[in-house]
């Protein structure tokens, strides 16, 4: 499955767990960055593993919403996660479980996936990782912030 894919599912996700049973052009609407298609394609994968369920309330109109078993695993975390979150990069900081690794800064879908949360889910702490830290130390010292990003890479 493609990054873009998984995006799109995990916006359904959210979008379904927030706003309770839609229509599928309203949960289109909510993602104007994708085409209807993207959409339509991430519900039909969706709907038939499990995740989501159609329903038909009147004749003409089809709503999608989260399934039983998908509800119960969101409504167990009802607590907010306290994050960091790089301004830079945008890496969370995984404080929790750290991979073993020089950083806990780790990609901001993956500490999601990982964690099983949404970004509805996270209190934010924004911030900045010591790696864009350094940079902009950098870049301030030596000229624009532009410059030295584009040098540190």
């Amino acid at each position: 499955m493609s990054t873009a894919q998984s995006f799109i599912e995990d916006a359904v996700i959210d979008i379904l767990a927030q706003t309770g049973p839609c229509t599928i052009d309203e949960v289109a609407q909510s993602l104007p960055a994708h085409d209807w298609s993207e959409v339509f394609f991430a519900v039909d994968n969706m709907s038939r593993d499990g995740r989501l369920v159609f329903r038909r309330p009147s004749s003409s109109v089809y709503q999608l919403s989260l399934s039983e078993s998908s509800q119960g695993n969101r409504t167990e975390r009802t607590t907010s996660t306290q994050v960091r979150f790089c301004l830079g990069c945008g890496y969370l900081c995984d404080k929790v479980t750290p991979e073993s690794g020089p950083s806990p800064w780790v990609e901001a879908n993956r500490y999601l996936k990982k964690h099983g949360l949404t970004w509805f889910e996270l209190e934010r702490i924004d911030s900045m990782c010591p790696a864009c830290s350094h940079v902009q130390a950098c870049g301030t010292r030596r000229g624009s912030p532009r410059t030295a990003a584009q040098s540190a890479r």
